[in-house]
């Protein structure tokens, strides 16, 4: 029940958003405008270190056990809720390159802090998928965790070697049987403004 309130209630929010972003201009100048609140849990900078416009190279697993790379993509992140939180959004691959046959991905995330439980919440929607997809995280040392389902699986993906102009970021998927992890996409991150 507390789950279906979640996703609910994070839902509205994105409607919301997606809402005040019809006006793209309005929407960009509401994103610099944001800064994060003195009132957000100091937790927030684990990903308030990302805020700002990123560069991304990626690769992903094949069936056959190789890493081929991916269109690239363009990833935002920027303060909402004014401040006490944060939205990112994905578009790949960037505005910048040919629009491919199959068209692009759009997604967005919102992360937002609970001091209560100690641990973001977070939630994934995608033009690409039908659902949303709901995360937890927390820091590990510098780098952060998050742990949820994607695509039928139980994913772990952690944000790593983060710094002022660069990240890394890689997903991992356990399987049933064996519940050993496996490595299944790679991101590289570079800070563009």
């Amino acid at each position: 029940m507390i789950q279906q309130n979640l996703i609910k209630s994070l839902f509205s929010a994105f409607v919301i958003i997606f809402t005040l972003q019809s006006n793209t201009s309005r929407a960009v100048d509401l994103h610099k405008l944001q800064q994060l609140s003195m009132k957000a849990p100091i937790e927030t900078m684990q990903y308030g270190r990302l805020v700002g416009n990123w560069a991304i190279s990626d690769s992903g697993l094949d069936k056959e056990g190789n890493w081929n790379a991916g269109p690239g993509a363009d990833w935002n992140f920027y303060w909402i809720l004014n401040g006490t939180a944060i939205q990112d959004d994905w578009i790949s691959p960037s505005l910048d390159k040919d629009k491919p046959k199959k068209g692009r991905q759009f997604g967005t995330n919102i992360r937002i802090y609970n001091p209560k439980l100690k641990q973001w919440e977070m939630a994934w929607a995608s033009n690409n998928g039908a659902k949303i997809d709901t995360f937890k995280a927390k820091a590990e040392g510098e780098d952060v965790v998050m742990r949820g389902y994607y695509s039928g699986a139980e994913t772990k993906i952690t944000f790593f070697n983060i710094s002022k102009s660069h990240f890394s970021w890689k997903m991992e998927q356990q399987n049933k049987d064996t519940k050993a992890w496996k490595e299944v996409y790679r991101i590289e991150g570079e800070r563009k403004d």
